[in-house]
């Protein structure tokens, strides 16, 4: 074997997330638990409104997230990809849950559109490179692509858990409905971390690779596409305030902690989600 190269799947005695578990307990539709008559008493503002919409396109855009992945060597990666799978599943479920929401509020009939010209910055230009150059160049590079994709899914999920926690923290009636789709997407957390310290750890190319990749990402994931007012709306929002600068510290922190990342990759990541 390649020393580049080494295996992607970690052995069952030390695999500590049970990918079998989490597809077998995954999470559908929520709208039969969620209390959105409480919105009618205590309804989200056009600001919080607008985050549930951006969370929700948010959401919807995993399937073309794994799309972009399975056309890697991420494919090949038989634990990953049972993840993937019901990833996608529970994500489509949450994105759900914020269209009810969305249903819900008054609000969200005033919001003006999500449509408008992209962001232009020069450090995402690889993020706009088209799917069949992206994938003759991660298939390039070989199996060490896993780690840097789960390790840009996991600051991805760090990033929206910031924002619902934002969400959740406008009332108790946001929060009751809010806070149990944020739970769920811990166990997402969970394996992504645990698949990223393993496959950093194992590998000092992945570790390069990984690096590149958060450096030059454009985020949340998927915001190259979005269009410039969305993405200042979300950085405003979410990390413009002294709470959301302290959320974005945490998250510098927690990239700096990932093995052979270090402060400045972290603090490149922390500066891009500041307005």
């Amino acid at each position: 074997m390649n020393s580049n190269d080494e295996a992607t799947t970690a052995p069952p005695e030390t695999a500590g997330f049970d990918v079998r578990e989490f597809a077998r307990t995954a999470h559908g539709s929520h709208r039969g638990t969620l209390d959105l008559g409480s919105l009618a008493e205590e309804p989200l503002d056009a600001e919080s409104v607008r985050l549930v919409r951006a969370l929700r396109d948010m959401e919807r855009s995993t399937l073309q997230r794994v799309r972009d992945l399975l056309v890697t060597a991420t494919h090949k990666d038989a634990r990953v990809t049972a993840f993937l799978t019901t990833w996608m599943f529970e994500r489509f479920w949450i994105a759900d849950a914020l269209d009810a929401v969305l249903d819900a509020s008054p609000a969200a009939r005033g919001l003006p559109s999500s449509a408008g010209p992209a962001r232009w910055v020069l450090a995402e230009r690889r993020e706009r490179r088209g799917p069949i150059r992206r994938s003759l160049i991660a298939n390039i590079t070989g199996t060490q692509i896993v780690a840097e994709h789960v390790t840009t899914s996991l600051v991805d999920e760090w990033i929206t858990q910031a924002a619902y926690r934002r969400l959740a923290g406008m009332s108790p009636a946001v929060a009751s409905i809010i806070n149990p789709l944020a739970e769920i997407k811990q166990r997402h957390i969970r394996f992504l971390a645990e698949e990223s310290e393993r496959r950093l750890g194992g590998s000092v190319r992945a570790q390069r690779i990984t690096r590149r990749a958060l450096r030059h990402s454009a985020w949340p994931l998927g915001s190259v596409d979005r269009s410039k007012h969305e993405r200042t709306f979300f950085e405003r929002h979410v990390f413009g305030d002294r709470s959301g600068r302290a959320e974005a510290g945490r998250i510098r922190a927690m990239v700096a902690a990932l093995p052979g990342i270090g402060p400045g990759v972290a603090s490149t990541v922390e500066s891009r989600l500041l307005p």
